[in-house]
């Protein structure tokens, strides 16, 4: 009984791969672009919250609109912008007005 209790016990610590986790904190650094994105920074990736975007020389907040299996995507109506951020490539798709472009960025994630 004691063999089940510990198996069990196992299984369900190895299907918990955050379970420990303390932070995330996700840096996506792009090739020169004409759109001059050049760092995304995401704290907290759940929709709702923020991530700090880096154009040129300046900083905006851009809201989490969606976080799915695959895709994050950030989006401003004042800019008239969506950023999506693809999971599990190095694929950004920005959007802005009429122009979308697919850009190659270099993903960093730091976990404690």
């Amino acid at each position: 009984m004691v063999r089940f209790s510990l198996l069990i016990f196992l299984i369900f610590l190895s299907s918990c791969k955050d379970m420990f986790l303390r932070f995330k904190y996700q840096t996506i650094e792009c090739q020169e672009n004409s759109f001059n994105l050049k760092k995304i920074s995401i704290k907290n990736d759940k929709a709702g919250y923020f991530a700090d975007v880096q154009f040129g020389d300046y900083y905006h907040k851009i809201k989490i609109i969606k976080n799915n299996a695959e895709w994050i995507f950030l989006g401003n109506e004042i800019l008239d912008l969506e950023v999506g951020i693809h999971k599990h490539s190095e694929k950004v798709e920005v959007r802005q007005k009429n122009i979308i472009k697919n850009l190659k960025c270099k993903k960093n994630i730091f976990k404690m």
